[in-house]
């Protein structure tokens, strides 16, 4: 029965195989270098292939019952070796949701030339259709970061054992379908060569029928609901069914895989359906029409995901000839289609990969900064990339050329107040933060804000927050003058009942009187203004240190502050990085400022 059914399908399998393989082959064709093409095939396998083939062969003497090579094959016109082999899974073990595997699996690999990528391997039977970590509807995913799983050194025995760990995860269900981000339109990323990005921020619901692509500049277009003047109007197509063959590479192909996703029906429509090549030519032609001459016709295709949730979204667009074409109601026959890359943000499918982090505390928190200098600028950038709601900065001095040295500035910024400049620098960070200068301190209120943090060690600015901070957390955070390898982050919580300056000095008892805290001494030292030295190209007095250092530091006072936010405490943290300390003092310390 199994031999019949295999009969019963080998039509359809061939489509399915060349549908696949043909959409492999046109990728490789438009990502090579014209230099590198091959005229003709090599004479012979390369030592790579030699050496790989001669580890092959041993593997498969010594683990007859695991392995065995069935076929080997002439060079290809790319000079890639072809091998199939015969994969002994009966002794694997079941699980739920695992896929259901022959006794022996027949696997095709291919061996490049050169060792620095590794070998592919598919099966060509529709079995595996659908399934995670399966591209395409035959190539396994046996590596899913090839730059670095891939060990070149071990050779066939370490490609052996990633191939025999797929089917082993394979077959106990171990593959997770809901992480598997392009597994609804074949397991691959879809983009040509030198295509721009479409940033997506926003859910795409059912039933929206078009959107419009904004050119923010010459590599990316922001998507959007509703039409603006500048943008180009893209139609929404919305696929029945995941789509595990991929989309095709052209409009006839996406129209085929729309009408038979699988290519079980040797690309025909369901039994009563119209084919859908006319209904997307009648869309992408309405759209031309209204969209300006030169230039593409874009796209979005939603596909389903087979594991629920969110739809996949892709871009596609017809090139510029094609779209000319629809306009002037000529036929383009069957344009190939180009495929933009997508920058997939929308809060259904987006995981931040900070969201485990403590500076995770800062996403949609408030916070005003005082000082935009050695830290200050760079502590602004930090909390703007973990997602802070709104930044208020102050600090009014003019940025001059030596302050580049260890400050987040730029040359362009020079003869510019540091506030100005840090507010234009993080909108350019984060479209939707809300980046403001405090307008006048005298008046400060603190409505609505989370966290003040301090970064000028100013006493004056000390004793103004003692008076309006009785019912905010604050931090006041400083590195050491001479090195700026140390640092301190001093925090006040709503509830304590000391000022700033009170507990400053708390913590300089503190940490004068402890001997294995020699290190931190000079933050508190009667003689800490001697480090305040004047330097050309900076002509008042600055502290000392190096952009890397000061960075370094801030970056840990981020991480620290988030901490706060979250379980917030009266103390103040120590640390020393890494380079910088000594054996005898403590590398980081937290002291609680009891009774504060």
């Amino acid at each position: 029965m199994a031999g019949a059914v295999r009969e019963w399908i080998q039509g359809a399998d061939d489509i399915r195989v060349e549908h696949a393989v043909r959409r492999t082959k046109v990728r490789s064709r438009v990502d090579e270098p014209l230099g590198t093409r091959r005229l003709s095939p090599p004479a012979r396998r390369s030592p790579w292939q030699d050496q790989f083939l001669a580890d092959l062969d041993s593997a498969a003497r010594a683990h007859p019952d695991l392995v065995v090579i069935r076929e080997r094959r002439k060079l290809s016109d790319a000079g890639e070796l072809p091998i199939q082999l015969a994969i002994h899974t009966a002794g694997l073990v079941h699980g739920e949701g695992g896929l259901e595997l022959d006794n022996t699996e027949v696997v095709e690999i291919t061996i490049p030339r050169e060792r620095a990528q590794p070998p592919s391997a598919q099966v060509t039977h529709p079995r595996f259709v659908g399934y995670p970590h399966v591209l395409n509807g035959c190539v396994l995913c046996i590596y899913l970061d090839p730059d670095r799983e891939w060990n070149p050194d071990d050779s066939a025995t370490g490609f052996l054992n990633r191939l025999w760990g797929w089917f082993e995860s394979a077959a106990a269900g171990k593959f997770d379908p809901h992480s598997s981000l392009f597994h609804a339109v074949g397991g691959t990323s879809h983009a040509t060569e030198s295509a721009p990005t479409v940033v997506i921020r926003d859910e795409l619901a059912d039933g929206i029928a078009r959107v419009s692509l904004a050119p923010r500049n010459s590599h990316r277009f922001d998507l959007k609901l509703i039409d603006s003047t500048d943008s180009l109007r893209a139609p929404v197509v919305t696929a029945p069914a995941p789509l595990p063959l991929g989309t095709g590479t052209t409009v006839l192909g996406l129209s085929t895989v729309l009408d038979d996703p699988t290519l079980s029906r040797a690309g025909q429509p369901q039994p009563g359906m119209p084919a859908k090549r006319d209904s997307l030519w009648d869309m992408f032609i309405a759209a031309a029409k209204r969209n300006p001459e030169n230039s593409p016709q874009p796209f979005i295709l939603r596909v389903p995901h087979p594991a629920g949730g969110a739809p996949h979204i892709l871009v596609g667009a017809l090139p510029v000839a094609a779209a000319d074409a629809l306009r002037s109601g000529a036929d383009p026959r069957d344009p190939e289609i180009e495929w933009w890359r997508v920058s997939d943000e929308r809060p259904s499918v987006t995981t931040r990969r900070d969201s485990a982090r403590p500076t995770a505390a800062f996403a949609g928190r408030t916070v005003l900064l005082l000082g935009c200098g050695g830290l200050g600028s760079w502590i602004a950038e930090f909390i703007a990339r973990a997602g802070v709601k709104r930044i208020v900065l102050s600090d009014p001095a003019v940025i001059s050329g030596g302050l580049l040295v260890r400050q987040n500035y730029a040359e362009g910024d020079v003869g510019a107040t540091k506030q100005s400049a840090l507010v234009s620098r993080l909108r350019a960070i984060r479209d939707d933060l809300d980046v403001e200068m405090l307008a006048d301190s005298e008046s400060l209120e603190l409505k609505d804000i989370d966290l003040i943090i301090d970064a000028t060690v100013n006493l004056a600015n000390s004793q103004a927050l003692a008076a309006v901070s009785k019912s905010t957390l604050v931090a006041q955070v400083a590195v050491d003058p001479r090195t700026a390898s140390m640092g301190m982050v001093l925090m006040k919580p709503a509830r304590s009942t000391s000022s700033m300056s009170e507990l400053d000095v708390m913590a300089g008892r503190i940490v004068l009187d402890d001997p294995t805290l020699e290190d931190y001494h000079s933050m508190w030292s009667a003689g800490t203004h001697g480090f305040l030295i004047p330097t050309r190209g900076c002509s008042i007095p600055t502290f000392h240190g190096s952009a890397s250092d000061v960075a370094a530091a801030a970056g840990v006072m981020v991480s620290l502050l988030g901490a706060q936010l979250l379980s917030p405490a009266t103390g103040v943290h120590l640390f020393t990085l890494p380079h910088a300390g000594s054996r005898e003092s403590k590398a980081a310390v937290f002291l609680p400022l009891n009774g504060a």
